[in-house]
């Protein structure tokens, strides 16, 4: 019995047949698997803000470690409010008043998730903050690239199909006693010949030929007939 395979050789194309089949399905299951995964919203690591309209007061540049003031509209209400806190972990300044700004080390899970509707941050204190500015866009950085999620759910749908398919196929006695006794019922069948199935295929031909011909004359007759007796107009 090589690498446990029960009755190896008995059923041989049947069982064959059967993985491929399986065996398309798993990849299949595992393609779903992988754009179902992209989907998933995977906690952000960091933050990474593009900031418009941005004022820095008594050139006081925001530093590594301070903290930042995420503010938004919080609920129905029309008023910009604070949402949350996070640690600056590096501020860039560009052009004019743009500038871009990491943030990490979030003061709860809820601000981490909601960071990205922020619509203007503060450093330092809100009545006399060091720094204000509008956000203009936010990006996300996950704690890992949502392809390791993929890969890993396609990796494991494909695994478990794996190991389904080498027992069902290879060393569960009874599934692999119906497909051998199928494969026996399979060879019993008396296949047609090649020369029968031509043979065949073209009385087929001939016939629907012979046959449309006839409704073809038939049609005509009619048509003839009713014409000559004022039926039909021409």
């Amino acid at each position: 019995m090589a690498l446990g395979i029960y009755k190896q050789g008995q059923g041989y194309w049947i069982r064959l047949m059967t993985a491929v089949f399986v065996g398309i399905l798993v990849l299949a299951g595992a393609a779903w698997g992988w754009g179902q995964a992209g989907a998933v919203r995977i906690p952000a690591r960091t933050w990474t803000f593009s900031l418009v309209d941005t004022q820095i007061n008594n050139d006081a540049v925001p530093a590594a470690g301070e903290t930042v003031i995420l503010m938004g509209y919080v609920g129905a209400s029309d008023e910009i409010q604070e949402i949350g806190r996070a640690v600056i972990e590096d501020f860039t300044p560009d052009r004019g008043s743009s500038s871009t700004l990491v943030v990490g080390g979030f003061d709860s899970e809820t601000t981490r998730d909601i960071a990205g509707d922020a619509e203007r941050i503060a450093v330092g204190n809100l009545d006399a903050p060091t720094m204000g500015a509008a956000v203009r866009s936010a990006t996300s950085i996950p704690i890992f690239p949502v392809q390791y999620l993929q890969t890993g759910i396609a990796a494991t749908i494909m695994l478990v199909g794996a190991i389904f398919l080498y027992w069902y196929v290879g060393i569960a006695r009874r599934p692999v006693e119906f497909l051998i006794a199928s494969d026996g019922e399979m060879k019993k069948v008396n296949w047609t010949s090649y020369r029968e199935v031509k043979g065949s295929t073209i009385v087929v031909i001939v016939a629907t030929f012979l046959i449309a011909g006839i409704l073809y004359l038939v049609d005509m007759g009619f048509s003839f007939l009713f014409s000559a007796i004022g039926v039909l107009e021409r």
